[in-house]
C-alpha cells in the first residue's frame, strides 16, 4: 500500500490556498461590478486618499447647508402665510370698525367687539405658529410661545384701562400698556426672546435672517388696535356711546394704517425667500458637482472589471478541474 507523500499534501494546500484567493477576487470583482465602485479605495487610488477626503468633507458641509436651506424655506413660507393671514384679518376688522355708528347699515358695537375678539385669537394663534416645535416669531427663544393667550391679553388690558373715563384716557392707557419699554406687553404678553433668531448659514458666506418677532412694532400695534376694538363694548368701561364709537373709529384708522407696515414686513420676507431659493439652487449644483467628482475617484471601468471577473471565473474552473484530477490520481495511487 502506498501512502500519500509530503509533496501531495503540499500540493493540496497550495491548490486550496489558490482557490481561496480566486474566490476572494471573484467576490471583490462581483461587488465592484454591481456597485460600479472600487471595493479597495486605498489600492484603487494608489494610497492617495487626500483628494477623496476633501471631496467627502465638502459633501458633508454642503449637505448641512442644504438642510439649513430646507429649514429656512419651510420657516419663511410658514411665516409668510401667517403674515398674509394676519393682514387679511386686520383688513376685515378695519372695514367693520369704520362703519360703526353709521345708521342702520353700520356695525353695532357689540358685533364689532365679538368680531375683534375672534380676530385677536386668530392673530395670536398665527404668531404662535411653530414648525417642528420651533416657535417662528419668538426670536432666539424658539422653545417659547410668542404671545400669551387672547383671554389673558384682554383681561390684563381691561384691568389697565378700567379707570379711564374718556376715549382719550383709554388710548393713553393702551399706549402705556403696549409701548412702554419694559412695560406690561414686554413682561406679560410677549413671551419670546429679546434677540433675533440666528441667521441660517447657507455656505459661500451667504446667510439669511428671518428676524420678524411678535413684538415687532407693526405687529404690536396691530394687536393693540385689535384689543381696542374688542373692548369698545366692554361693560367695565365708564364710557358713553360716542366715546366708544370714537374708539372704534380710532382702531379702524390705525388698522388701515398698519396695512402698509404689514406689506413692508412681507416684502422683506419675500426678499429673504428669494435669496433662500437662489442659495438652494447653488447648493444643489455644488452637491451635484461634488458627487460627480467623488464618483470619478471611486468608480471602476465596468468593462475591464467584467473581463477580469470572467478571467477569474475561468481560472477558478480550471483550478477545480486540476484539483479533481489530482484527487483521482491520488486515489489510484492509494489503491494500486
Amino acid at each position: 500500500m502506498n501512502l500519500r507523500s509530503i509533496g501531495d499534501m503540499a500540493q493540496a494546500f497550495a491548490l486550496n490556498r489558490q482557490s481561496v484567493n480566486l474566490k476572494q477576487q471573484m467576490d471583490r470583482l462581483t461587488v465592484e461590478l454591481t456597485s460600479g465602485q472600487a471595493a479597495d479605495l486605498t489600492q484603487h487610488l494608489s494610497g492617495n486618499l487626500l483628494h477623496l477626503a476633501d471631496v467627502e468633507h465638502a459633501l458633508v458641509l454642503q449637505d448641512s447647508h442644504r438642510t439649513a436651506a430646507r429649514e429656512a424655506t419651510v420657516d419663511a413660507t410658514t411665516m409668510q402665510t401667517s403674515l398674509g393671514f394676519i393682514q387679511s384679518l386686520a383688513s376685515d376688522l378695519a372695514n367693520s370698525a369704520i362703519t360703526v355708528g353709521f345708521g342702520s347699515g353700520g356695525v353695532p358695537l357689540s358685533t364689532l367687539s365679538t368680531e375683534a375678539k375672534g380676530t385677536l385669537g386668530s392673530i395670536i394663534g398665527a404668531l404662535n405658529t411653530d414648525v417642528a416645535g420651533r416657535a417662528l416669531f419668538s426670536g432666539s427663544a424658539t422653545d417659547s410661545t410668542s404671545l400669551a393667550p387672547a383671554d389673558q391679553v384682554l383681561d390684563e388690558v381691561r384691568t389697565a384701562i378700567v379707570g379711564a373715563t374718556s376715549a382719550v384716557a383709554v388710548l393713553s392707557e393702551l399706549d402705556t400698556f403696549f409701548d412702554t419699554p419694559g412695560g406690561a406687553f414686554e413682561t406679560s404678553i410677549y413671551q419670546g426672546g429679546s434677540s433675533d433668531l440666528s441667521a441660517y448659514q447657507l455656505g459661500d458666506g451667504e446667510s439669511v435672517a428671518l428676524d420678524i418677532r411678535a413684538d415687532d412694532p407693526v405687529l404690536r400695534n396691530l394687536i393693540k388696535q385689535t384689543v381696542l376694538a374688542a373692548l369698545v363694548d366692554d361693560p367695565g368701561l365708564a364710557l358713553g356711546t360716542e366715546d366708544r364709537r370714537a374708539l372704534a373709529r380710532s382702531a379702524s384708522e390705525a388698522l388701515l394704517t398698519q396695512q402698509d407696515g404689514l406689506t413692508a414686513l412681507r416684502a422683506d420676507l419675500g426678499v429673504a425667500e428669494a435669496r433662500i431659493d437662489q442659495s438652494s439652487t447653488r447648493i444643489g449644483a455644488e452637491i451635484t458637482s461634488l458627487e460627480i467628482a467623488r464618483n470619478d475617484l471611486v468608480s471602476i471601468d465596468v468593462f475591464e472589471t467584467a473581463a477580469d471577473l470572467e478571467q477569474v471565473q475561468f481560472q477558478l474552473e480550471t483550478l477545480y478541474t486540476l484539483t479533481a484530477r489530482a484527487s483521482r490520481l491520488n486515489l489510484v495511487n492509494f489503491l494500486s
